[in-house]
């Protein structure tokens, strides 16, 4: 093998499933050097870019089994990771892994971001000896963040309180920098006052972004080295607020920036509680829009411009009148033309094509040990979906999904 060019070497390796080839960087200097090459890197999207989607998650930060966040799975068997399990039992054996002889109280993913990376904090009975780390559940990439000094006024006990983010800034695969952000919900009545690490300094700074009568959400979406939020106005309309944190690392209060987006059907009647969706590098928005006439199911995406509709049909009518029963799961992260959604009466599963608007219901399920109801979809064989028991239409989840390549944290 050490014969062979190095284009064709690349061209052998390429054709392998991320979780294998990154092993054979052990190999020698050779293929280290050609595997970590941003040509590599090209060679292998290009190759995959009509391959089978990848796996997907929804999680819950909120949920009592910390060490077990995943609530949604969607585990595709595809070649471009290679992955023989789903993601959220990555997520798991890393957290256990990261709490040897039961060192801390608790150790939990407190945030996601759309380049594969979580963002853990250990929960120490002395609160300082607690720790923040960002890692990557699948190639157990770890980096510890140091949480001393905090600027003055911030203690270490406020942690707890507080809600957490984290942005990335990728270039040819490798993770440039990244920025983590936290929030007190005690001001996020009046203020977004915002704890700020920038991995490029290794310091933390207390930011005041100044978004006046906005009541927050707790759980804020990573997307393109920006974080979005849910909030509510003054006036009880909801928005999408915005922070960019990939322009200006430097940039601090009200020369970071920012957004506030309303939702596209305020003053009309919808049907679900309304939620955000990353799909394939932007924020998706769907809901039941209800007309004089009839019902449409629209979805749009987030553009520097506002909202653009992107799909419109008829839900049929499962999803239509006064007595539907189904509440919005999710848009497929992966694919903009896929929707599910879930009905507790009926512990059924509803896929629909945002395309052509047909549609296929789910109710049998195996239950396997841990309590998780799993099924094999018709409509992608290749895909095993599974919902932990205790999954209900209220929860508020974060989607955790595996890009299409393997984002190394600089310096591990």
């Amino acid at each position: 093998m050490d014969s062979l060019a190095d284009n064709i070497l690349a061209l052998v390796l390429a054709r392998l499933p991320i979780k294998i080839f990154t092993a054979f960087k052990l190999v020698c200097k050779k293929w280290k050097s050609i595997v970590e090459s941003p040509s590599f890197r090209n060679l292998f999207l290009s190759m995959h870019q009509n391959s089978a989607s990848s796996s997907w998650s929804l999680m819950s930060i909120l949920y009592t089994d910390h060490v077990d966040p995943e609530i949604v799975g969607y585990h595709y068997q595809c070649d471009t990771w290679g992955l023989k399990r789903p993601v959220g039992s990555f997520i798991k054996s890393f957290l256990n892994d990261q709490n040897p002889n039961h060192k801390y109280l608790q150790v939990s993913a407190v945030a996601y971001s759309d380049v594969g990376l979580i963002l853990v904090y250990a929960t120490s009975k002395i609160m300082e000896n607690s720790s923040l780390y960002v890692a990557n559940p699948v190639s157990r990439e770890c980096v510890e963040i140091f949480m001393d000094p905090l600027p003055k006024g911030v203690e270490r006990s406020q942690f707890c309180f507080w809600q957490w983010g984290i942005a990335t800034r990728t270039e040819n695969g490798i993770v440039l920098g990244y920025t983590i952000v936290v929030f007190n919900q005690k001001w996020r009545h009046t203020k977004l006052s915002c704890l700020i690490y920038s991995s490029e300094t290794g310091l933390w700074s207390l930011d005041d972004t100044s978004f006046p009568n906005y009541q927050y959400s707790l759980d804020s979406i990573s997307l393109n080295g920006s974080l979005h939020w849910f909030a509510r106005n003054s006036d009880n309309q909801e928005v999408v607020l915005s922070m960019d944190f990939n322009t200006n690392n430097n940039s601090t209060g009200s020369d970071r920036c920012f957004r506030v987006t309303p939702f596209p059907d305020l003053g009309r009647t919808t049907k679900f509680r309304r939620a955000c969706t990353p799909c394939r590098g932007s924020l998706m928005y769907m809901n039941i829009v209800c007309a004089s006439v009839e019902e449409k199911l629209c979805v749009w995406r987030l553009q520097s411009e506002g909202w653009q509709l992107i799909s419109e049909i008829f839900p049929g009518p499962i999803l239509t009148g006064y007595d539907f029963e189904y509440s919005l799961m999710t848009i497929n992260p992966i694919d903009a033309n896929t929707a599910y959604f879930w009905s507790t009466k009926h512990e059924s599963l509803l896929y629909i094509n945002l395309h052509n608007g047909k549609s296929v219901t789910y109710n049998q399920f195996e239950l396997t040990s841990d309590g998780r109801a799993t099924m094999i979809p018709a409509h992608d064989p290749r895909a095993v979906i599974s919902l932990k028991k205790a999954y209900f239409e209220t929860a508020d989840l974060l989607p955790f999904i595996l890009p299409q390549w393997l984002y190394r944290i600089r310096n591990t």
